[in-house]
């Protein structure tokens, strides 16, 4: 636990604060916000479905109303990395002397990216959490409370958990163990998942929440399967994907072929179907963990498992597997830098200087903090500008439905939103004076206008924005010269610099991102 803390602690001191280090958790946030208010969505009077999880954002609720409302996401989730902690270390203790399984757990915590799960503020660390309760308690064939209680909350905690939970109360089902209580789990677990898909379904948001949508993994007939996203899950998890290989054959060879299809092969299958790899190492880290779990316990059985050098191996193996979970750990404190001097300024922007409707793609801190109208141009919190995004032509359908949502000020990337409408003034541009770390977001983001005279009002703002500090002023570039030369005294060299131990953050973060990509290349070769 003290890892985790720690980099807490780093996160705080690099980013002037608690700043998450994805935008999303703060679109959980305000739903649970306006779940509080009796209305489902981001904005009041507006339905949309933008959390993909259907119980996390009610978890937050009854915090969201209090001044630390904004960091209940963090608390819940150190409080499940404790409990995930305390399941793993109690596990290893069966193999190993306390000692030294103390050390597994905490090395296994740091490869599979654990410590800085918390820090994303959403609801991985409690998926895991419930992972880890239902793997465990299933090879130790310990089927108590907490396990029906895992099994069944998974798939409402994320989508995924289908991948486990199914095929576990399935297994269960069919060698005639507890039969009736994986029949009661998973009426609940089916009739949950469909009563909240006729929810939506009845108030036109489609049978899935936008944010699963919008990734395409289940979106349209016509891309199912997507061979390419196949592809791509398995050779990101080629370790993973091989270890439950391993594992099956080896399940087979002790006569358990039914725990092999439905424990190893059925899960891994469905992740490469339809799971997503990467964004700060969180989407495959469920199903990891699981095939870990599984094949450590079937490994254990066998003549290998007490040979040292084979034992050796595969803990160099798992840390080669789990590179870029561990590389995300490192880099979250300056993935937190990067919301913070982002999104975050893009609410402070939106939310204290302009105070007006706003276009965006970022959803989470501006919304969040506005008061006014924002419009997601992403689809999270509007299904039609969803549905409107398979249209290439986004010049033309993106100043229309900004129009009939009477919204004048678009603060987006237009490398990721495609060809920008004519009739956008483009009045200034935010930079990040750091490299990108957090996947998804971009080094820079442009603020434009549709008319003059919104433009006048938008420049006024940030010309207030400016003055409020030298490192904003370096951050916001205006389009307009004259303006920009104003008064603002000139940003000291280390201004954006603020270091982590001896090293400076900016080397820090350059160091980390060329390891990255010489990680992937030298895997691609070997592939």
């Amino acid at each position: 636990m003290l890892p985790a803390l720690l980099l807490v602690g780093q996160t705080y001191f690099a980013a002037s604060g608690i700043v998450y280090t994805l935008d999303d958790p703060y679109i959980h946030l305000t739903l649970a916000r306006q779940i509080g208010q009796g209305h489902y969505g981001i904005n009041p009077g507006e339905l949309s479905a933008p959390s993909s999880s259907i119980l996390w954002p009610f978890l937050l609720v009854p915090f969201i109303f209090t001044a630390a409302g904004e960091f209940a996401p963090l608390v819940i989730n150190l409080a499940a990395l404790l409990a995930t902690l305390w399941w793993i270390g109690r596990w290893f203790e069966t193999f190993v002397p306390a000692s030294w399984a103390t050390l597994a757990t905490v090395v296994a915590a740091f490869c599979f990216n654990l410590y800085g799960l918390p820090l994303n503020g959403m609801e991985h660390s409690l998926q895991v959490m419930l992972v880890v309760v239902v793997a465990l308690s299933l090879m130790q064939e310990r089927l108590t409370w907490p396990f029906w209680l895992s099994v069944t909350l998974l798939p409402f905690i994320r989508y995924e958990g289908l991948a486990i939970s199914l095929p576990t109360l399935l297994y269960l089902f069919l060698t005639a163990r507890h039969r009736l209580a994986a029949m009661v789990s998973g009426a609940v677990v089916v009739c949950g998942i469909g009563g909240f898909s006729a929810f939506l379904y009845s108030n036109g948001l489609g049978l899935l929440p936008a944010s699963v949508m919008q990734r395409d993994a289940v979106s349209f007939s016509d891309r199912f399967p997507d061979v390419g996203r196949i592809l791509h899950n398995a050779e990101a998890q080629f370790y993973f994907v091989a270890l439950a290989a391993f594992a099956a054959v080896l399940c087979m060879r002790q006569g358990r072929s039914l725990a092999a299809l439905l424990l190893l092969v059925a899960p891994t299958a469905a992740q490469l179907m339809f799971g997503l790899y990467g964004d700060v190492s969180r989407y495959q880290i469920y199903f990891e963990i699981w095939v870990a779990i599984v094949f450590l316990s079937v490994y254990a059985r066998t003549a290998p498992a007490r040979g040292v050098p084979v034992n050796i191996l595969l803990a160099v193996a798992l840390v080669a597997g789990t590179t870029d979970a561990i590389l995300v750990t490192l880099t979250s404190p300056l993935a937190s830098r990067n919301i913070g001097d982002q999104q975050k300024q893009m609410a402070i922007i939106a939310g204290q200087y302009l105070d007006e409707p706003v276009a965006i793609l970022d959803l989470g801190l501006v919304s969040f903090h506005s008061r006014r109208y924002v419009l997601d141009l992403a689809g999270l919190a509007s299904i039609e500008a969803l549905r409107l995004r398979d249209d290439p032509a986004t010049e033309i359908w993106m100043p229309a439905l900004m129009a009939r949502r009477h919204v004048e000020h678009a603060i987006v990337d237009t490398r990721d939103t495609g060809q920008r409408p004519a009739g956008w003034i483009h009045v200034a541009d935010l930079n990040l004076p750091l490299p990108c770390i957090t996947p998804g977001s971009t080094d820079h983001v442009s603020f434009y206008s549709t008319s003059s005279d919104a433009a006048a009002r938008l420049r006024a703002a940030l010309v207030e924005y400016r003055k409020g500090s030298r490192e904003r002023a370096t951050m916001l570039v205006l389009a307009d010269a004259q303006t920009q030369a104003g008064s603002i005294p000139p940003l000291r060299k280390d201004a954006c610099d603020r270091s982590i131990f001896p090293l400076n953050i900016n080397l820090l973060a350059r160091m980390i991102s060329s390891t990255r990509q010489g990680i992937r290349k030298a895997f691609a070769a070997l592939r």
